[in-house]
C-alpha cells in the first residue's frame, strides 16, 4: 500500500503534471523559465543532500555547474557523442571534481570549509573565463539543438526531457532521505564523533555526499548547456553559487521538498517582479532577506514545527517503517562472550604539548566484568576513554584487544573490532527521532549497497523494517519506546542518555565504554541508568564504566582503576579501593584537608 501511494505522489502526479504543463501556458517565455526551474532545482536537490543532510557547507557549486555545462559541449561539439550521453560522461567527470574538492577540505569545517569550496568555484570561473580557445571565454560557445538519439528536441520536449529527469532524480533522493544513507548522512552532520564510535567512516561518507552533490550540479550545468544553444564564461560567477545556497536555505534545509519551494522562490520571483525592472533586485533581495532572518529553518521546517503537521510526520515515519511489535521479552544481542582478557593497556600516556593529560597508565579489562574508572576532575579518565575509542591516538604506548594491536585504529574501526562507547557530553543526532538514532547505531550491520538504497527494492525495505523493530526494541529495554517517533533533542538530559546507551547497544559491541551516564541526570533518571547497566552486567556484556557517582561504581564495578593527575595510583575490587589511603586523600585531599573541614585545624 505505502509503495503504491509512493508510486502515485512520485512518478505518477509529477509526470501527469509535466506533460500537462504546456498546454496550459503555452507560450515561450514560460517554457523558458520552466525550463530553467527544472535545470536550477536538480543542482539544489543535490547541494540540499550536501548542506542539509550532511551539513558541509559550499559556496562553490557553480564550479562543478560550469564544469558540467563546458564538458557536455565540448563531447558533443567535438568529439560528436549524443548530447544526454555527453551530460552523463560530463556529470561523472564533475564528480570526480567533488571528490578531489572533499578530499582538499576534509578537515576544514564551516567558514573554512565554505572558503575552500569557493576558492575552487573562482578558479573554475577564472579558467572558463581565460581559457578562450578551448571555452569560448566571454564571447561564449555555441552548442547544438539538444537531440535525443535522432529525434530533435524543441521546447516543449526539451522541457519534458528535463522534466523527466527532474521526477527521477526526485525520487532517487527521496529514497535517499528516507533510507540508512539519509540517516547516517544526517549523523555525521550533527556529530562527525558520535558517528565514527558506531563504525562510519566519515571521510568516506563525505566524500560520497560531495560527489553526489557535484554530479547533480553537473547534470545541471549539462543541461543548461543546450537550452539556449550557447554558454558565456559570465555566466558562472560566484553569486550564482550563492542563489542555489539562498534556495535550500530558505526552501527548508535538509528537507524533501525544500529544494521545491526554494528554487519555486528564486525563479519566480525575479518573474513577478520583473515590471518593478529598476527595483527588482532590490526588492527580491529585501524578501530573501526578510525571509532567512524570520524563517530561520526555511519554510518547510517552519511548516513542520506547527504541532498537526509535526504529528503527520511522525505518523508517516511509522507507516514507512510498518508496524512496530511490543513483544512479551526483549533478548539482548550480544557476541559471544569470554572470560579472558579483552583489553590492555600499556604504559599508555597522552601528551598535549606540554601538559600530560595520562601518564604511563596500564590497565586490564576481563571479559564478562565490569571495569570501572575513576578519580577527582582533570585526573585524565575522559582522555583515557578517548584514546580506547580512537578520539585520541595515544603519544606512547600500546593497546591490545584480544591480543592485537589497535593503537593506531581510527574510531570507526575500533568500533568494527566490538568496542562503542557514550560520551560525558552528549552527542545525539538532534535532527533524527530517537528511533532513527538507535537505527544509526546499526550501521555496519546493513548489507544493501547504495545502489539498491537509490531505487529503494524490497530488500531495502526488508532492512530498514527489521533494524526498526530492533531498534525499538532496545529502546523498550531502556523504557524508551513510547518516545520513539520524537525527536531526540526532545528529551529530558536523563532520557537522552539512555537513548544513547540504546544507540550503543546497537553496534551489538564486545565492550561498551560508558563515560559519566549519570552525569546531569535527575535521580530518578539515574536510578533508570543504574537498573539499565545492572541489567547489561547480568546479561554478560563487557563494560568500562567512568562515573563520579560513588554509589553506582561500587555497587556495579567488578573491579576498578583509579586515576590521579594522569598517573594510576590504585586498582583493585571496591572494597580495596575504598580503604586505599592514596584513593583517600585523592578524593578529600589529604589529613591536612580533613583537619581543616573538621575545623581542628587553622589556615596559618
Amino acid at each position: 500500500m505505502v509503495k503504491a501511494k509512493w508510486w502515485i505522489y512520485q512518478i505518477i502526479i509529477p509526470l501527469a503534471l509535466l506533460y500537462g504543463f504546456p498546454w496550459i501556458f503555452n507560450n515561450a517565455h514560460t517554457i523558458h523559465v520552466a525550463q530553467t526551474f527544472l535545470i536550477t532545482y536538480i543542482v539544489i536537490v543535490g547541494l540540499n543532500l550536501l548542506v542539509g543532510l550532511s551539513n558541509q557547507l559550499s559556496l562553490g557549486h557553480v564550479g562543478f555547474y560550469a564544469i558540467g555545462a563546458y564538458l557536455s559541449a565540448i563531447l558533443t561539439m567535438q568529439v560528436g557523442l549524443n548530447f544526454f550521453v555527453s551530460i552523463i560522461i560530463a556529470s561523472l567527470i564533475t564528480a570526480l571534481f567533488g571528490v578531489i574538492v572533499a578530499l582538499l577540505s576534509l578537515r576544514a569545517k564551516g567558514p573554512y570549509l565554505a572558503m575552500v569550496t569557493i576558492a575552487f568555484g573562482e578558479l573554475v570561473s577564472i579558467i572558463a573565463n581565460r581559457w578562450v580557445d578551448v571555452t569560448g571565454g566571454p564571447a561564449g560557445y555555441k552548442t547544438s539543438v539538444p537531440s535525443f538519439f535522432g529525434i530533435e528536441l524543441g521546447p516543449i520536449q526539451y522541457m519534458w526531457f528535463i522534466g523527466l529527469l527532474a521526477i527521477i532524480i526526485t525520487a532517487a533522493a527521496t529514497n535517499i532521505f528516507r533510507g540508512r544513507f539519509g540517516r547516517t548522512f544526517t549523523a555525521f552532520g550533527n556529530s562527525e564523533v558520535a558517528s565514527e564510535v558506531l563504525g562510519i567512516n566519515v571521510r568516506n561518507w563525505k566524500v560520497l555526499a560531495f560527489s553526489i552533490s557535484a554530479f547533480l550540479a553537473g547534470v545541471g550545468g549539462g543541461l543548461f548547456a543546450f537550452q539556449n544553444q550557447f554558454i558565456s564564461s559570465t555566466t558562472f560567477e560566484i553569486n550564482l553559487s550563492i542563489l542555489f545556497l539562498i534556495a535550500v536555505i530558505i526552501g527548508g534545509s535538509g528537507t524533501k521538498i525544500g529544494p521545491m519551494i526554494g528554487t519555486a522562490i528564486i525563479i519566480g520571483l525575479p518573474q513577478l517582479l520583473y515590471n518593478f525592472v529598476d527595483y527588482h533586485l532590490m526588492i527580491f533581495g529585501g524578501i530573501l532577506l526578510i525571509a532567512l532572518i524570520l524563517l530561520p529553518d526555511g519554510i518547510v521546517g517552519a511548516i513542520t514545527k506547527v504541532s498537526y503537521f509535526k504529528k503527520f510526520s511522525s505518523k508517516n515515519r511509522f507507516n514507512e517503517l510498518g508496524n512496530l511489535q511490543s513483544g512479551e521479552s526483549v533478548t539482548i544481542e550480544f557476541p559471544e562472550g569470554t572470560d579472558d582478557k579483552l583489553l590492555e593497556l600499556k604504559n599508555i600516556s597522552m601528551h598535549f604539548g606540554g601538559l600530560v593529560a595520562v601518564d604511563k597508565v596500564e590497565i586490564e579489562v576481563f571479559g564478562g566484568t565490569v571495569h570501572g574508572i575513576i578519580g577527582p576532575n582533570g585526573s585524565g579518565k575522559s582522555t583515557t576513554v578517548n584514546v580506547l575509542s580512537g578520539v585520541y591516538m595515544p603519544s606512547a604506548g600500546t593497546i591490545l584487544w584480544k591480543g592485537k594491536d589497535i593503537t593506531k585504529y581510527a574510531p570507526h574501526s575500533v568500533a568494527h573490532v566490538g568496542i562503542t562507547r557514550t560520551f560525558q557530553n552528549l552527542q545525539l543526532f538532534e535532527d533524527l527521532s530517537v528511533l532513527q538514532n538507535v537505527m544509526v547505531g546499526f550501521h555496519r550491520h546493513f548489507k544493501t549497497g547504495f545502489l539498491k538504497n537509490l531505487l529503494y527494492l524490497d530488500q531495502v525495505s526488508n532492512e530498514d523494517q527489521h533494524y526498526a523493530q530492533k531498534a525499538y526494541d532496545l529502546l523498550r529495554i531502556v523504557g524508551l519506546e513510547e518516545r520513539a517517533y520524537e525527536k531526540a533533542s526532545d528529551l529530558s538530559y536523563g532520557e537522552q542518555r539512555l537513548v544513547e546507551i540504546a544507540r550503543s547497544l546497537a553496534l551489538k559491541p564486545s565492550l561498551l565504554i560508558l563515560d559519566e551516564p549519570a552525569a546531569g541526570a535527575s535521580t530518578i533518571e539515574i536510578e533508570k541508568i543504574m537498573d539499565v547497566i545492572q541489567r547489561l552486567k547480568n546479561a554478560g556484556l563487557s563494560i568500562i564504566l567512568v562515573e563520579h557517582h560513588m554509589d553506582i561504581v561500587m555497587n556495579i564495578c567488578d573491579y576498578i582503576t583509579v586515576l590521579d593527575f594522569g598517573r594510576k595510583i590504585c586498582e583493585g575490587d571496591p572494597e580495596t579501593v575504598q580503604n586505599d589511603p592514596r584513593v583517600i586523600e585523592a578524593y578529600l585531599g589529604g589529613e591536612e584537608v580533613n583537619q581543616l573541614v573538621a575545623g581542628t585545624r587553622s589556615i596559618s
